[in-house]
């Protein structure tokens, strides 16, 4: 969860001005927020970094995306390492950092990137593609166990590792573990320049219209409307199908609930983790990508919960995590081979033509420190309550453990 630090580091300023699919790209769901180069320029070493801008974070991940596919679809077998091992790693040239935010089972991410089965077994946000020994290796962190591995790839070689960082530039982006002036953070935090005027976003519901939005709703998600009932009840609006459920409350919640003793409307054809998140991705997609403007969904978690998989979408825009009052943007419960509940939080972001202001870095981490929050990540975040509008402000993300 993130945290918030309102008072001490809000300082809202508005200044004037690969696989295609059903329920879209496969890709959507996989781009980094984050993304960093490690370049050897002659006798210099340098870093190129991007966060906070989706554009340019698409841009350079088009150019190493290839790699990344093939190096997991060919990983051999995982064996841990160290912290060191793994700074070594971020640190080292030539190398690429990925950064998803969201914490991505390796089968999902392989499954996304290149349609192939992978039989890694590890949820990760953060991976590195680097030179070890003379040969690509990528590293991770497994988010359930806190530890760092290493694979080696049997395709991508040194040579195409380089090839694909030719010609990029340096921009001074580092880790926090690199300078005693972020000692207080996460060390993996990414601190580049730039990205202080993040734009403020119009926000809005774009579920109104009663029964007739919920019929649009219901459509999207293929819900058998012609043969379905629509009803009212109190602030909800309701659609019944046999004994499934889909409910539209005022605030733009769509909640889905399966008859218990039927097959459901979203059946599973098989009991496959990448099926399941798959299937989810190709639902949120469907009814959220028409109504939420400018954001863009990624892969939050997956939670094993009794016997299935509890599986979470959130809000981004232009690289910025939206952070939602009442949880996730999407939500669903994969149980008994089929979708069994899920709910939906619809937001529409549109760009308001003004830009807000966040103090720098340094400032935002001594007043994280004044606060006690010594370890956590510092990053910037969307804070939605509801309201009219969002504006960017400085968030401390939980501590890592080792």
């Amino acid at each position: 969860m993130l945290e918030p630090l309102h008072n001490i580091l809000r300082e809202d300023m508005p200044q004037t001005q690969m696989g295609q699919t059903e329920g879209g790209s496969r890709i959507e769901a996989v781009r980094p927020l984050r993304i960093a180069v490690n370049l050897t320029a002659g006798m210099e070493t340098g870093r190129y970094g991007v966060q906070y801008d989706q554009g340019a974070a698409d841009a350079l991940f088009q150019q190493v995306a290839g790699l990344l596919a093939e190096g997991l679809s060919s990983a051999g077998q995982p064996e841990r390492v160290n912290r060191y091992q793994w700074e070594e790693a971020l640190t080292s040239c030539p190398g690429v950092y990925f950064d998803f935010q969201g914490d991505i089972p390796l089968q999902v991410l392989v499954g996304w990137l290149s349609g192939e089965e992978s039989a890694l077994d590890a949820h990760v946000r953060r991976l590195v593609l680097s030179l070890w020994q003379n040969q690509v290796a990528f590293y991770y962190q497994d988010q359930r166990d806190g530890y760092y591995y290493r694979c080696l790839t049997e395709v991508v070689t040194p040579q195409q590792l380089e090839s694909a960082l030719t010609g990029m530039g340096t921009n001074g982006a580092r880790f926090a573990f690199e300078t005693d002036l972020y000692q207080d953070l996460d060390p993996d935090t990414l601190l580049t320049e730039g990205g202080l005027d993040p734009v403020i976003y119009q926000a809005a519901n774009p579920a109104v219209g009663g029964q007739s939005a919920l019929a649009a709703l219901a459509e999207d998600l293929d819900f058998s409307v012609g043969s379905s009932v629509f009803y009212s009840a109190g602030t909800e609006q309701v659609v019944r199908n046999g004994n499934d459920t889909l409910r539209l409350t005022e605030r733009g919640i769509a909640t889905y609930l399966a008859d218990r003793g039927g097959v459901g409307h979203f059946p599973l054809s098989g009991a496959d983790l990448f099926e399941a998140v798959e299937t989810c991705r190709r639902l949120a997609a469907d009814a959220m990508t028409p109504r939420m403007g400018e954001a863009r969904l990624y892969l939050m978690s997956v939670q094993e919960v009794d016997g299935g998989w509890q599986i979470d979408f959130g809000y981004c825009l232009n690289g910025v995590p939206v952070q939602l009052d009442e949880g996730s943007a999407a939500q669903f419960l994969v149980q008994n081979g089929r979708i069994d509940r899920f709910t939906l939080r619809l937001r529409s972001y549109t760009a308001s033509g003004e830009r807000g202001s966040v103090m720098p870095p340094l400032q935002a981490t001594a007043a994280l420190t004044a606060k006690g929050m010594e370890g956590d990540e510092l990053m910037l975040a969307y804070l939605d309550g509801g309201g009219d509008s969002v504006s960017a402000t400085w968030v401390a993300a939980g501590s890592r453990e080792d």
